[in-house]
């Protein structure tokens, strides 16, 4: 029996990417280790048997912005610590977890906009295993009346929110408080502040352009009656043109109703 050309040349070809295959795994395993240990991670925080801290990895930056970015405008992230029968100190212990992981998540998310929590869980976890997670991650939406005010710290930035068709922060003692408090860090240094209002989309463009202004200069208000100089102040308005939130409803514009403060140091 003749076997055809063209069955021949495909036995080759599939020999010859076998044989390729072959040759480069042997490569790795024999030049530089076992192929199987090389693996891709999620970044996501892993910790071995009774430890506070997690395990180093080259993808935790990618994971913590992927975590950060499903947060909104001053939502509070709860981190639920785990611990597993058997660890030392178990609550304390996945409280530290947590904790670790809040570190780890500064300066863009703000201690103030972490909360702890704790929990028991049973998976393979143990002493002398791999490290595994240990913990879980929920995001806490902000939800404030209509007529509340909000302070929202950044890494970057302080944002105030207003309520509707308001412009005088220094009605609400708590953020004149805040304020205060921030000028009385800067005051002896060389920091600036840039101080930019925005509003909701009701109203017209010029309306609204306005509004912002108006908000962003009675903040520098209060900036310079506690002890800032006016030359170290820039205040300007984005009006409705930079929402942060859907403004078809009533708690997305109230997002939009801000001052970002910036201290440029």
């Amino acid at each position: 029996m003749k076997i055809p050309l063209w069955l021949i040349a495909l036995l080759f070809v599939g020999y010859s990417i076998w044989a390729a295959n072959f040759w480069h795994n042997y490569q790795v395993r024999h030049c530089c280790g076992d192929a199987a240990a090389v693996t891709e991670t999620s970044g996501a925080p892993l910790f071995r048997w009774n430890t506070e801290k997690p395990e180093s990895d080259a993808n935790f930056p990618d994971w913590k912005k992927a975590l950060l970015a499903k947060g909104g405008q001053g939502d509070t992230l709860v981190i639920t610590g785990w611990y597993r029968a058997g660890e030392t100190d178990g609550e304390k212990l996945a409280l530290a977890r947590a904790a670790s992981i809040r570190d780890l998540l500064a300066p863009e998310l703000p201690a103030g906009r972490v909360r702890l929590a704790a929990k028991t869980v049973q998976d393979s976890l143990a002493e002398g295993s791999k490290a595994l997670e240990s913990a879980s991650f929920t995001w806490s939406k902000m939800v404030l009346k209509k007529e509340d005010s909000a302070i929202i710290e950044s890494d970057k930035d302080v944002i105030l929110l207003f309520p509707f068709n308001s412009t005088e922060k220094d009605r609400d003692p708590k953020v004149d408080a805040y304020l205060k408090q921030l000028c009385e860090k800067n005051v002896s240094s060389n920091a600036t502040f840039n101080v930019v209002g925005h509003t909701d989309n009701v109203g017209s463009d010029e309306e609204n352009m306005a509004m912002g202004l108006a908000r962003a200069k009675s903040v520098a208000r209060i900036l310079t009656s506690n002890g800032i100089a006016a030359n170290r102040i820039q205040t300007s308005s984005k009006g409705k043109s930079e929402p942060v939130a859907d403004n078809s409803t009533d708690a997305g514009r109230q997002q939009n109703r801000r001052v970002v403060i910036t201290v440029n140091r």
